[in-house]
């Protein structure tokens, strides 16, 4: 014979699986086992005819507790840097004025050399790099065979690679 409790563990740990991800999910955190075992304690600690929908309340206070986290985290983080007087290096997660520099050199280099490419070979690369067209819709548009158009890209490509290399 399976004892009640063997019996209903299964189920329950499923449903302690379930709520478990959904908290990390929606906190991004590993703590999110114990704010969810502390939201069930809380719970059982709570007269039951208070609450309607547990899930929904125990999934609340699951976040709840999260949230509270950290809150306490930062202001503990406050209170240290009005303690000591400590300049935080917090790094620039976007590009470096260097790189930007840098990227618009580049990008200028890069339009110098469409401008000395041949008409058609300009019309055709662009047609296709930048407003994404296909060789086919190149060729009607152009008044070419699509071979044409597979040879201005080409020689597009191929005089602009150099061009940037130099």
């Amino acid at each position: 014979m399976i004892e009640p409790l063997a019996e209903n563990w299964f189920p329950c740990q499923q449903e302690w699986l379930r709520l478990c991800r959904r908290i990390k999910s929606l906190t991004h955190r590993d703590d999110a086992e114990d704010h969810l075992q502390t939201a069930l304690a809380n719970y059982y600690e709570r007269a039951k005819d208070d609450v309607t929908h547990p899930e929904a309340y125990i999934t609340r206070s699951a976040l709840n507790l999260h949230l509270n986290d950290l809150k306490k985290a930062s202001s503990r983080l406050q209170s240290f840097s009005d303690d000591r007087d400590i300049t935080l290096e917090i790094e620039d997660p976007g590009p470096s004025q260097e790189d930007v520099y840098a990227s618009g050199q580049r990008m200028d280099r890069f339009h110098e050399g469409c401008r000395q490419l041949p008409e058609k070979t300009r019309q055709a690369f662009l047609l296709n790099r930048v407003e994404k067209m296909k060789y086919r819709e190149i060729a009607l548009t152009l008044g070419m065979s699509e071979s044409s158009v597979e040879k201005h890209i080409a020689k597009a490509l191929v005089f602009l690679a150099s061009w940037m290399d130099h």
